[in-house]
């Protein structure tokens, strides 16, 4: 509940007709009706006051500064009572034109006219002064009230002494942004005077582009603890280093309340196994359904966690998770006002009702929290979400870079000129089974592609977006054939997809495209299921908004620079392709030769296990076997072209007894999965397993860093339950050596002139569907594309 039972009188009373059509009244009517009685006055004079500045925006769509300074001005000659019923300042849509913004009739700058906002309006609670630059520091301290719950103040110009955190009207601030301002956030939170004691009701920061570093953010999650639930460090200098304190202490302790394992699989933890860089070691381990994600009740939203004594809370249950239906709260600013103050339109809550909001209460730690523009890994994200027990609700982290261990590392990624981005192989962490309550997710479109971005090989972006799709994609499909599909987690209700080239030579369109196909049948499951026990238990709503942003277009560049397009001007791919930065270089060495690592295997003794050991540590009644699940355009390469191909039951394939490090440096070994015996038929192994085990004879230092199978490389032919060598397994995506007779791929002028538009593919398929659902009158309509929202971003914003 977002407040407190009604009293007696107010659960009694009669309700007033004038309450149910006021809302539907237009702003403009507002002032006329509050002349005509006092009851109408009080009914719209609050709707018509409460946030003064964003109603003039949309009566008079005059947004100059110079209105605002009139609009002060004139409220020197308004009674109190009704200047008692401004409760928000909105002064984003103002905006700031001549550096001289004194006029005739008012002789105050605007530091000078925000100081006056205090005695001017005493119940303000809201304030947002986004990128004005002509604002002093004392100013925006002297601004604030007793009654502040908002402060917005990103990309203004003034830099916060650590003394701006110590006011007292900080004390009943809810929600903070402070981003994009100069200076450092280190000395306020090391004094501390950043810290709860001075914002002892703040739950929502966002501190962007402040030049935060790990230090930095983890002396934050160390002052705050489970305080906020909303954090925004975007745009900061962040690596995996900061996750380590955030999981000590931004997060609840593991839920004792899981999800059905018939539907969602089960977490199996091996007690005191740990590694750096994994984390706690987890399994997942399967059902007959949730493998495949196709249980029958995979639609049904929690049943209701009862308790025997209501005022004791959930008997046992720590951290229960939502039940899949309820809408999350929002933290964005316009949803923040809007419930601390009402909004345009709308009555203010009562002050004593304030507190007992949602949004102003502690979630056990953070439930928001976006990472984009860090330099954060795909690993390094992944052991997050899993140390979260299940607490994110909406998660951003779009720039996410694949590191490989260093020695799976080529010598051109290892160099730290050129970059990989990507979330490969690591689409289970998203099921309900790990984020049970994430609901909206802005991540990079690997996730659903399987195709990663190339980043400072010294090649054009076009060449750079060619050899990824040509030559990265097949590999990344054999390594990780499981991407994200809908039904993986139909909790989740919006997805963006980030940094989608604007040229493919095909699959990534295919891809994209049989991604919105899914979505549909996902939403015509969900309304079969409604339909067809309408007395049952209530259904979530499944993936609703897609939402793709698009990078810009790099034709546009090479046309300027390059000539492209031009016969006499063409692009000389032959000289580029032989550039030093080619990561085919070690194609075509010898195979006795092995790479240069600088990592050392560790103590590991091989041995050959029973095949009743390996299964000996899982649960017998939850192991099974996960289908391969075949991705649009998959290359021969990635599929299995011999029918009998597949896991070969007789043979459990040879271990290895690996000494690991955990977290706490005590010392315990695991038998590690290191392939089929030689003895076992090829024809019968999968082709990512015959790699894995190739990799690891031919160079020793690949047997490091062992982890958990994931579900990725158990439909990839993995043992369930196994340990596998990650290096080994991730160096499938930078091969060292291959057969000589394979030529070095290089795109012609026609190649690249081939490559298709993104954004006119996905618009041509929406259209075609369109039409196919305004046609369609069948029981089949809604699965055709009408309901889905999806967005498609020209210039990645």
């Amino acid at each position: 509940m977002d407040r407190n039972p009604p009293s007696y009188h107010d659960a009694t009373k009669r309700p007033d007709w004038l309450e149910f059509v006021a809302g539907s009244v237009p702003v403009r009517e507002y002032a006329r009706l509050c002349l005509v009685s006092k009851r109408l006055y009080h009914q719209f004079a609050p709707r018509l006051w409460n946030d003064p500045l964003t109603v003039a925006a949309i009566l008079t769509r005059d947004n100059d500064i110079e209105w605002f300074y009139r609009f002060m001005g004139h409220m020197t000659r308004v009674r109190e009572s009704t200047r008692a019923l401004v409760t928000s300042l909105d002064l984003r849509p103002f905006v700031v034109g001549a550096p001289e913004f004194t006029l005739f009739s008012w002789d105050k700058t605007l530091s000078q006219t925000l100081r006056m906002l205090p005695s001017t309006f005493p119940n303000l609670r809201c304030i947002l002064l986004d990128g004005h630059p002509d604002v002093e520091a004392d100013g925006l301290a002297a601004m604030l009230c007793s009654s502040s719950l908002v402060l917005s103040i990103p990309q203004c110009q003034a830099k916060l002494p650590s003394w701006f955190f110590v006011s007292p009207n900080l004390e009943s601030l809810v929600y903070l942004d402070i981003s994009a301002m100069p200076g450092s956030l280190r000395v306020p939170l090391h004094r501390p005077v950043l810290s709860p004691i001075n914002l002892r009701s703040l739950r929502i920061l966002k501190a962007r582009g402040r030049e935060m570093d790990d230090k930095t953010a983890c002396l934050l999650f160390k002052t705050f603890q489970l305080q906020l639930w909303s954090v925004d460090l975007g745009y900061n200098k962040l690596t995996d280093g900061v996750f380590d304190d955030m999981q000590h202490f931004s997060f609840p302790a593991v839920s004792s309340r899981t999800g059905d394992f018939e539907v969602e699989g089960r977490l199996r933890y091996p007690p005191g196994e740990s590694s750096a860089s994994f984390g706690k070691f987890c399994f997942v381990d399967e059902s007959d359904w949730s493998a495949t994600f196709s249980h029958p009740h995979r639609y049904l939203v929690d049943a209701p966690l009862y308790t025997s004594n209501a005022q004791g809370g959930h008997d046992g249950t720590t951290n229960p998770r939502l039940d899949g239906r309820a809408k999350i709260r929002s933290d964005a600013p316009d949803a923040v006002k809007v419930a601390l103050s009402g909004g345009p339109g709308n009555h203010s809550p009562l002050p004593e009702y304030i507190h007992d909001l949602d949004i102003c209460r502690g979630h056990q730690g953070i439930t928001h929290l976006y990472l984009s523009g860090n330099n954060i890994s795909a690993a390094g994200l992944a052991r997050m979400i899993r140390s979260s027990a299940g607490q994110l609700q909406h998660l951003e982290c779009d720039s996410i870079f694949f590191r490989p261990h260093e020695a799976s590392c080529p010598p051109w990624l290892a160099s730290g000129k050129a970059k990989v981005s990507g979330f490969l192989g690591l689409a289970h962490v998203f099921r309900p089974v790990i984020s049970s309550d994430l609901q909206v997710l802005r991540i990079h479109h690997s996730l659903v592609t399987q195709l990663p971005t190339l980043e400072g090989i010294g090649l054009s972006s076009m060449e750079a977006l060619w050899l990824a799709e040509t030559c990265l994609l097949p590999r990344a499909e054999l390594a990780y054939p499981e991407s994200f599909v809908p039904d993986m987690n139909p909790r989740l209700r919006s997805l963006t997809l980030t940094q989608i080239p604007r040229y493919s030579t095909g699959p990534l369109i295919e891809k994209l495209i049989h991604f919105l196909k899914l979505a549909a049948i996902q939403e015509q499951a969900i309304r079969d299921a409604k339909t067809g026990n309408r007395r049952g238990p209530s259904t979530l709503l499944g993936l609703r908004h897609i939402r793709l942003e698009i990078e810009p277009d790099p034709r546009e560049s090479l046309l300027e620079d390059d000539g492209f397009g031009e016969e006499e001007n063409g692009l000389d791919t032959e000289a580029l392709m032989a550039q030093e930065f080619s990561f085919f270089r070690d194609w075509t060495s010898s195979p006795s030769k092995p790479p240069t690592s600088a990592a050392r295997p560790p103590a590991a003794t091989a041995h050959s296990y029973k095949a009743a050991e390996p299964q000996a540590r899982n649960n017998p009644e939850s192991v099974s076997t996960r289908p391969e699940q075949p991705a649009p355009g998959e290359s021969p390469e990635t599929g299995d072209s011999n029918p009998d191909d597949g896991d070969n039951s007789d043979d459990p394939g040879e271990y290895m007894t690996c000494i690991c490090t955990g977290e706490d440096n005590t010392e315990f070994t695991v038998p590690v999965w290191i392939g089929p015996s030689p003895s076992s038929k090829q024809h019968r192994t999968r082709p990512a397993v015959r790699e894995y085990a190739r990799l690891l004879r031919h160079d020793p230092a690949l047997q490091t860093d062992p982890q958990p199978a994931s579900p990725n490389h158990v439909a990839a032919g993995v043992p369930s339950g196994s340990y596998i060598f990650t290096p080994a397994w991730d160096a499938m995506l930078f091969p060292t050596h291959l057969q000589q007779q394979q030529q070095r791929p290089r795109p012609s002028r026609r190649d690249l002139r081939g490559m298709r538009d993104v954004v006119s593919a996905i618009k041509a398929y929406r259209a075609q569907t369109r039409v196919a659902y305004n046609k369609d009158d069948g029981p089949d309509k809604a699965g055709l594309a009408a309901p889905l929202t999806t967005k498609t971003s020209d210039d990645g914003h």
